[in-house]
């Protein structure tokens, strides 16, 4: 079985063990933050990884690198590199990377989410943290994992 699918099934399987604990231990309320926590934060390190993904495509399009020769590194290298000043430009990279479209709507479900929890006075702050823990610490766990893998298989 291909090393996405077991992460996606671990994934899946950490959800609905974490949700059995949450609904246990605050019944039906906590089930729902968590699982509101979980699904929106998850929304928005998918969003951040599409965004962040399309700006570096664009970038290695724009800026072809080209080899260059050993001479051209060695006086690179004895050049000072001057001291990094405020650049507009970078501001802007910034800016255009907050403000994509998916991230900006995953962002908007988040509180869109939280808003509803409060207003129907069901809102539990540590079900709705443990989704978003869970969710942040699912994806970079199982991303070492994919890592690891790749990398025995390469050798």
């Amino acid at each position: 079985m291909n090393c996405k699918y077991r992460c996606l099934i671990i994934f899946i399987i950490v959800n609905i063990a974490f949700s059995i604990v949450c609904s246990v231990l605050w019944k039906a309320n906590g089930l729902i933050n968590f699982q509101i926590g979980f699904f929106s934060f998850l929304l928005v390190i998918f969003s951040t990884y599409i965004s962040l993904q399309k700006k570096l495509k664009k970038e290695l399009k724009e800026n072809q690198l080209e080899t260059s020769s050993d001479d051209t590194i060695q006086e690179n290298d004895n050049k000072k590199k001057p001291k990094t000043r405020f650049n507009f430009s970078t501001l802007l990279l910034g800016m255009q990377l907050s403000m994509g479209i998916f991230r900006i709507l995953a962002y908007l479900i988040l509180i869109f989410g939280i808003t509803m929890l409060m207003n129907k006075n069901i809102f539990l702050a540590i079900p709705y943290i443990m989704g978003i823990m869970i969710s942040l610490v699912g994806v970079v766990g199982l991303k070492l994992l994919l890592e690891k893998t790749k990398n025995k298989s390469n050798l």
